[in-house]
Formats: C-alpha cells, structure tokens, sequence
C-alpha cells in the first residue's frame, strides 16, 4: 500500500514538471515568433505611405514621354488633354500600390547609382499630395534572378531599396492602356438580314431574301446559299471585340497612317435592335383627356351607384327589422360616419340578398354585386396596371459599317466603325470569316430540292426508258373523338401520322401541318379540359393523302419516297467553276413539275472514279459516286427492275439447268479421276 502511494505522488510530481515545461516552451515560441516579427518588420521598413484620398497629381513616363493626370474634383484627367478618356480604375489602382509600399533590402552608403541604372532610370514617378507636399520615385535595374526591381526616393541614390519586381508593374504598358475603350457594338445575329463585304481581293453580299431564305450574290450573279455557312457568318458578329485602342480622337488627315483614308475592306451589316417606344406629345395629350374622360365618368357610376345604394337601402330598410334597428342605431352618431357605415351595411345587405336570389342560377356570369364592386375596382386596377407595365418597344432598322486597314503591330487589322473618329484594332482570326471569301464560298450545294407536297410531276429517264410518275391529292377531314376526361381517340391520331409518313412528305412541309393542326387540338383541349361537363364533344382536322402513279398504274408509295428523299436530299461535295462537257449521255435524267407549273430538269453524268456530275441550269455539282450508284438503286426499286434482275438470276430455267449440268460434269470428272 505504501508503494502505490510513492508511485502516485512521483506520476503526480512528473505531470507537474511536464505542465510547466509545455508553459514554459510555449511562452518561448510565442516570444520567439514576436521577436521575428519585431526582426521581419526592421529588415523590411516601409517606405512609402501615401493615402490614396490625399494624392492629387501623379506624373510618370508613358511611351518616353512625362504624363501627367491630376484629380479634377471626383474624376481623373490628363492634364494636358482634358478630353482623353481616362480609365478612371485604372488610375486608382496606381494610387492605390502606393499605399504600403516596403523594402525587402535596404543598400545604403551607394556611391555608384549607375550600378543599379539609377543615373538613367527606366521610369520616374512623382507624386504630388493635396498639401503639396512631392514624393519621387526612381525605377531603375531590374534583377530576373531574384525578381527585383532596385529603386531611390527623392533622387537620394546613397539609399538604394530593393522591391518586388511587381511592386510597379501597374505604371507599365502604353498611353491608351490607361483609356477608357468603347465597346464593340452588340448585333443581335437574328436580326441579320444582309452582310455586305467590298474589299481588294474579294467582294460578295449575303442576304435574306422575301421568304426569309438567304441569297448570295457575287460576280453579278445571285443564288441561293448555304444556310448553315450564311448563319455562321451573321453569328459571328456576336463574338467580335476590339483588340487595342489605338486614337480616340482621328482627324481626316491622319487617317492614312492606319491605312484608312483606303481600306483595304468594309464591312456592312444591315440588322435590327429593340429600343423602348417614344410617345409623342400628341398621344400623351390624348391619353391625358381619356384619363380626364374616364375619371368624370368614374365620378358619374360613383354617384349612380350612391344612388342605388340608398334606394336599396331604403328597400332592405323596409323589409328588414334588424336592418331598420341598425339605421337607427347609426342615425345617433356622427353623419359622416354613419352615412358611410350605412352604405357599407346596404351594400354588404344586397350581396347576401343577390347571393340569396341567385342559388340557383349558377350560370349566371356577373351578380349584380359583381357588377358594383367592379366599378369600384376598374379605375384602381387599371392605374396599377399601367404603372406596373413595362414600357412598349419596337424594332428600328440599324447599319453598321466596319471600315478595315492597315495591319497592326498587335496581329490585328486598324478599323474604325460607322465613321466614328476613334480607332481600335481587330484582331486577324475575327476578320478573316468575312474577309477572302467569294461567292463560291457560300454556295448552296443541294442539287435539287422540291417538296413532296408541291410535287406534280416527276419525269426520270434511265437506262433509255422514260417513266412518268404523277402525284395524287386527296383531302378528307378526321373526327377526333374526344371523351369525357378530354382524351383524343387514339387511333385516329395514329392514323394520321403514320399516313402522312407513308405518304412520304418531307419534314418541312409536315412540320406546317402538324403545327398547324396541334394548335387546334391544343385549343379546344384547354376549352374542354375547363368545361366540367362530361359530355363527349368531337373536333374536326383536315388531311392530305398523296398518292403516286408510275406510267398510269399505282405505285407503292413507301417505295417511291425512300427513292424521292434521296433524290432531293442529294448533297455535293463542291461545285465545278469551269465549264463542264460530256461525250456521252446522261445516265440518269429527272425533270420535276411543281403544281404551280414551274420545271426544273437534272441531269446526272458519270464523271471520274469518284464523282457524279450533276448538272443543273448550267451549274455542275460533283456528287458522291457511292451516293449516285444508292440513288439509281432506289430507283430501279421503284421500276421494278431490280427485283426482275433478283428473280430472273435466282429462277432462270436455263441458267440453273446449265448449273446443274456443270456441277453434274464436275461431280462426273472427279469420279473418273478417283478411279
């Protein structure tokens, strides 16, 4: 027992040692970590403290010239040039650096500057204060070891500090980095309608045309081009940003050294932009006089509906004891008050009286209470309503003119925009999707595309046969069954659909259609669907059946449409420039008729190992070969003489008796030689 008490009081004594030396080595490191800091903040002073609200001027060197910029009440100017646009952050973040500024060495007793190139420093920073008092800051070698920068204060170079080679890295870069730039102008890509380039080696114009549909012209000649590439040309407006600000304020004669005076291109882009609507002081006027108009009205329905409250009072008065109680009750207080807490009281009284004559006309659409609260509440909903309403805007017609130069040392091109006197850079790549391009570029380059839906006729000559194939049109009208919870039958929307596939129309002209009857549906849907009563109601929809013929008999329409979409789907892979002459015939010639009359004739030739030409009014389009071998398979699918070829190479009485004479002459041989 003994013992454990000995070993308990020395663990006791040892916890007791061990707590004091963790306080002691504690207090220790806390005592060391104040005296580096105390050390850290001898070895690194701070040198420079200026507040960034006292500094009034600061002067510095900008491509080797002084540039001064001084406090013009809140803002920042050029003291020299008032109307230079000053980046007003830009400045700010200068004064700011000059905050705390600290040494991370300090050289004193220099005799040599030239050492630390103070004698020609790279830049000279002097700081005026609002109580004029000048701080000056010389910058002189920089160290890329060590990523210093060696500085004086105050033209003092027998005290040379070191600094962060960042420390003034903000007083870096050239006068218009210190310039407030414009913005490039924001076109709505959608809004595009026509994109004019005339430029020295090139020069085209893209354009919508009536329909909406985009249009090239080039070389005088106008087609239609590629919607995607046309899209892509008007949505890269939306990417387009100035480089550099090179001159805000160019005069005419100066012009010609960013190669403006000529450009070597321009650019213009006919497009729309939203803007809020103006009134003019005549339609303020008017609307003025309604609201005059409606307020003396107001006044009138206020005192025709006083008057039927107090006849109406005077009724209910008549017929209700407790009513009559009631007025007289109010007739003892004030007679402002209880004018006012009668009609309250009539008015409450003759909705329970409407609310109880009209149990049974649920349909009734306005109560004669309804009608009294709503001229009360017309005057006051429409006054909310206009205030809280947005203001109208309307689309207006806008041109912008990018006028394109010289090349700049930034890889860029000089431009300046609707003739505006400030000059910016752009760069090379954003230039280069409008500039060097032709016509040929934006080429459409479809053979030849015709709706299903507007096709008459189809005449194809292949293989030295002509063949005929004529579209019939046949319009009926679906009723759609719909049941008490608004549900559409479903076989008859089945039918529809799968009819109008059969039928082979393309996407775009079903894509009408279908739009087209789904809003109805959708609407009489909505019609129903709040309509509770369960009667069954029908609605009725209109459809067009086509059906085709080949050389008077009918045709399978599944068949035909699998050759037609590859017919009008039938995409080149460039178009030919030089005129194209062929010493045979077409192998394949299809003239299509639209129900308007129109024609349009292609004629399909074989050209090398690789393509197809496809000639069309005078223009020749080089076609995948594979793809033009899958189209005459298609149609000889149509004809019927690929299955004949099939059945006649399967079935032949001859060929198969010749086979099996020659199998039973081999079989008859190897016998002979095993023999």
């Amino acid at each position: 027992m003994k013992k454990k008490s000995v070993n308990l009081i020395t663990a006791v004594g040892v916890l007791v040692v061990l707590s004091g030396a963790y306080v002691g080595v504690k207090a220790y490191v806390a005592k060391q970590e104040a005296a580096d800091t105390e050390s850290a903040e001898e070895e690194n002073p701070e040198i420079i403290s200026i507040a960034s609200a006292d500094v009034k001027s600061i002067k510095f060197v900008i491509d080797k010239k002084e540039v001064t910029f001084e406090k013009d009440g809140d803002s920042w100017v050029k003291s020299d040039e008032t109307g230079f646009p000053v980046d007003q952050d830009k400045i700010d973040t200068l004064v700011s650096s000059l905050n705390s500024i600290k040494a991370e060495r300090t050289l004193e007793n220099v005799e040599d500057a030239s050492e630390y190139e103070l004698d020609q420093p790279d830049n000279t920073i002097t700081v005026t204060t609002e109580d004029g008092e000048t701080t000056v800051i010389q910058l002189g070698m920089e160290n890329d070891s060590t990523s210093q920068e060696y500085i004086d204060l105050n033209k003092d170079s027998s005290t040379v500090y070191v600094v962060s080679n960042s420390t003034f890295s903000s007083f870096e870069g050239t006068l218009y980095d210190f310039a407030k730039s414009g913005v490039f102008p924001t076109v709505d890509s959608s809004t595009v309608s026509k994109i004019s380039v005339d430029g020295k080696d090139s020069s085209y114009v893209v354009e919508k045309d009536e329909n909406n549909f985009w249009n090239i012209t080039g070389d005088g000649e106008t087609e239609k081009a590629d919607s995607a590439k046309a899209t892509s040309l008007a949505s890269t407006l939306s990417s387009v940003a100035y480089a550099s600000y090179v001159n805000y304020n160019c005069a005419e004669d100066e012009l010609s050294q960013y190669g403006l005076d000529k450009p070597y291109a321009e650019i213009t882009v006919d497009y729309q932009e939203k803007v809020e609507k103006e009134s003019s002081d005549d339609e303020n006027e008017a609307e003025n006089g309604d609201e005059e108009v409606s307020e003396a009205s107001g006044d009138e329905n206020q005192a025709d509906e006083n008057a039927d409250s107090e006849t109406d009072g005077s009724e209910s008065l008549d017929e209700d004891a407790d009513s009559e109680t009631n007025g007289s009750e109010s007739s003892d207080e004030d007679v402002d008050v209880a004018d006012t807490e009668d009609s309250e009281a009539v008015e409450n009284e003759n909705t329970d009286e409407t609310a109880d004559d009209n149990v049974e006309a649920e349909d009734t659409d306005v109560t004669e209470s309804d009608d009294e609260a709503g001229v009360e509440t017309t005057d006051t909903e429409s006054a909310e309503s206009s205030e809280d309403s947005e203001p109208e805007t309307e689309m207006v017609d806008r041109e912008l003119v990018i006028q394109v130069g010289d090349q700049s040392s930034d890889g860029g091109r000089y431009v300046r925009v609707n003739d505006s006197n400030e000059i910016y850079t752009i760069s090379e790549d954003s230039l280069d999707t409008f500039l060097g391009k032709t016509n040929a570029d934006f080429w459409d380059l479809t053979v030849s595309y015709l709706s299903a839906n507007n096709l008459d006729t189809l005449d194809v000559n292949y293989g030295g046969e002509d063949y005929i194939v004529n579209v019939s049109r046949e319009t009926s009208e679906d009723e759609n069954v719909e049941t008490s919870n608004n549900e559409t039958e479903d076989e008859d929307t089945t039918d529809s659909t799968s009819s109008d596939v059969a039928d082979g129309n393309d996407v775009e002209g079903n894509a009408a259609d279908d739009n087209t009857s789904s809003g109805d549906l959708t609407g009489e849907d909505t019609e129903n669907t709040d309509d509770s009563s369960s009667t069954a109601s029908t609605t009725s929809s209109t459809s067009v059946t086509l059906s085709y013929t080949l050389n008077g008999k009918n045709l399978d329409s599944t068949t035909f449409t699998t050759f037609y979409n590859k017919l009008i789907n039938m995409t080149a892979q460039k178009r030919l420039t030089d005129e194209f002459k062929s010493n045979t015939d077409p192998e394949m010639t299809v003239k299509f008729t639209d129900i308007d009359g129109n024609e349009m004739e292609v004629e399909y030739y074989s050209y090398d190992t690789n393509y197809y030409a496809a000639v069309i009014n005078k223009k020749v389009y080089l076609v995948n070969k594979m793809t033009v071998k899958e189209l005459f398979q298609a149609f000889e699918s149509v004809t019927g003489e690929k299955e004949e070829n099939e059945k006649a190479e399967t079935t032949d009485p001859e060929t198969n008796a010749s086979t099996d004479n020659a199998e039973t002459e081999t079989t008859e041989a190897s016998e002979d030689a095993e023999e």
